[in-house]
């Protein structure tokens, strides 16, 4: 592949996204925890306006391997990339609808708090849900890590220079997370998403002006220039045909949607938000900042599939985190569009991994270390989770580095596959029915993430084709690489049967007995004052 920039773009990219680096750390100084460490686990970002939590939960569900991969679906599979845009969609209207407003209710830092309240929860639990919460988040921060070192290390037009790349982002984005805590980090969110939201729709703007704003005429030679022809349209793309396909495909859509719903870096905003009109209020604006965002990279994916299709093929798979800026090359010859799109994936992959590694320190630091503790002591948890979103920032590094060369598309298939079938089940039981328990919430738990790696395990990801982490071996029992059809049924099924034959359920009460009080319905709790 030809060289991405010339030493001209090159400098300003680097001149860019040090400033921004700067700039952001000095707004974390300023804005972020305490230092007596208690802001950094409660819900200081209270102070920010209901509209700028909007846009800083918006960012939280766009990482750096959302613009790149799902950019380069788009470019190379076609329809089967707007299935994953629509799922995102449908996540996040879920979530404005059924879970911000309860969950802000009852939930004070994290979500184990709301398990608490509702009589479902307990130190095993909460063990249980940073568990999986942390195995939602390292994969995440490893494939971030890796595609921003893999761009950044392109960008330089020297490939030996990823590791170092690698990291000296982690080490950077482990301190932002550090020293900024949830207000700081929700700045730094703000601030890449007012750089970020622009450039892409001028892309798109660009794109469909090279086409005379002619959508037809744009799909069209999207198809042309994708190699698939008239396929490029139809489902199968990427999924593939026949039942595997098929499960494939719905499993994509109901996969993508349940792990939107239970993202822990969403979830811990939505904590913090002010009043059930300032949750509406964040709703909006988080929900008009996807459309928009989705809107403008459908657009530049099919654009990238017109004017770089064929690039993208010689190139092969690896080069699909590229495609914006093989879009940027095309429309104006590696000029100042590539430098702004290299740009935004920088400062995306930085917000993005500051906030997932908040996100699990504070669990690790709360939710597990200190679970057998006195979570009273804010002191100790916020010193807890500072540390541990340090040591969690620089292991997702160290395990990236190694991690390189794999197949990452089976990571970032795992961490979806356990976000949407442990985490969202239990979180809308526990929301929704009162007859949820604690074993039912650990059934779903520890059962749906078993149900998820063995269903991984058995796929082609694993072993059997070229790409597999395994390729020299094959113990496949089935064609399907995206499981959630079957896996996130499984969760709710483990969560209803766990709570069923529970010897503690009080008949029609919904808690265990001994509890002090009968647990409040849904909507009876959604009425309660915040504590």
């Amino acid at each position: 592949m030809t060289e991405l920039l010339d030493s001209s773009s090159r400098s300003l990219v680097f001149a860019v996204f040090s400033v921004f680096v700067v700039i952001c750390l000095m707004l974390c100084v300023i804005t972020g925890a305490d230092e007596d460490d208690r802001a950094l686990v409660r819900s200081d970002s209270r102070r920010l306006r209901s509209w700028q939590q909007g846009v800083a939960m918006g960012g939280d569900t766009t990482t750096v391997a959302t613009v790149t991969v799902l950019v380069g679906m788009v470019a190379t599979t076609g329809f089967d990339g707007f299935g994953v845009m629509l799922g995102s969609l449908v996540g996040v209207l879920l979530f404005l609808v059924l879970v911000i407003e309860p969950l802000r209710a009852h939930a004070s830092l994290t979500a184990p708090d709301l398990l608490d309240a509702r009589g479902s929860g307990g130190p095993a639990v909460r063990v249980a849900w940073g568990v999986v919460t942390l195995l939602v988040c390292f994969p995440l921060l490893v494939v971030q890590l890796v595609v921003v070192g893999n761009v950044a290390a392109a960008v330089l037009g020297q490939p030996g220079a990823r590791t170092g790349c690698i990291v000296v982002i982690g080490v950077v984005m482990t301190a932002l997370a550090v020293s900024g805590g949830i207000r700081g980090t929700g700045v730094v969110m703000i601030a890449k998403s007012a750089i970020a939201l622009p450039v892409l729709v001028v892309a798109a703007g660009l794109v469909l002006h090279r086409f005379g704003g002619d959508l037809g005429r744009l799909l069209d030679a999207a198809a042309l220039g994708s190699g698939t022809g008239e396929a490029f349209l139809r489902p199968g793309g990427y999924t593939g045909d026949g039942w595997a396909g098929a499960v494939n495909r719905v499993g994509q859509i109901l996969g993508m949607t349940m792990a939107t719903l239970a993202m822990p870096a969403v979830l811990m905003r939505a904590i913090a938000t002010k009043s059930p009109r300032g949750a509406r209020t964040v709703g909006r604006w988080m929900l008009g900042e996807l459309v928009v965002l989705y809107g403008a990279l459908a657009v530049v994916g099919v654009g990238a599939a017109a004017l770089a299709g064929g690039v993208l093929r010689e190139a092969g798979p690896s080069a699909q985190v590229f495609t914006p800026l093989l879009l940027g090359r095309a429309l104006d010859g590696g000029g100042l569009l590539v430098a702004a799109l290299a740009c935004v994936l920088f400062l995306t992959a930085l917000a993005a991994v500051v906030d997932v590694t908040l996100a699990a320190g504070i669990t690790l630091g709360r939710d597990v270390l200190a679970a057998s503790g006195d979570r009273r002591k804010e002191r100790v948890d916020g010193a807890a989770s500072r540390w541990s979103a340090a040591l969690t920032g620089l292991a997702a590094a160290a395990v990236a580095v190694v991690c390189a060369d794999w197949n990452l598309v089976v990571v970032s298939t795992l961490w979806l596959g356990l976000c949407g079938a442990s985490l969202a089940p239990v979180l809308l039981y526990a929301l929704y029915w009162p007859g949820f328990t604690a074993r039912g919430a650990l059934w779903c738990l520890w059962g749906a993430t078993v149900v998820t790696v063995v269903a991984l395990a058995v796929s082609p990801y694993a072993s059997g084709v070229p790409g597999a982490i395994w390729p020299d071996h094959d113990f496949r029992l089935w064609d399907v690489t995206i499981p959630g059809l079957v896996t996130t049924p499984a969760g709710f099924l483990l969560g209803w049967l766990g709570s069923v034959t529970d010897r503690r359920r009080t008949g029609g009460a919904g808690r265990p007995s001994g509890g002090a009080s009968r647990v409040p319905s849904a909507d009876e709790f959604r009425r309660l004052p915040r504590s």
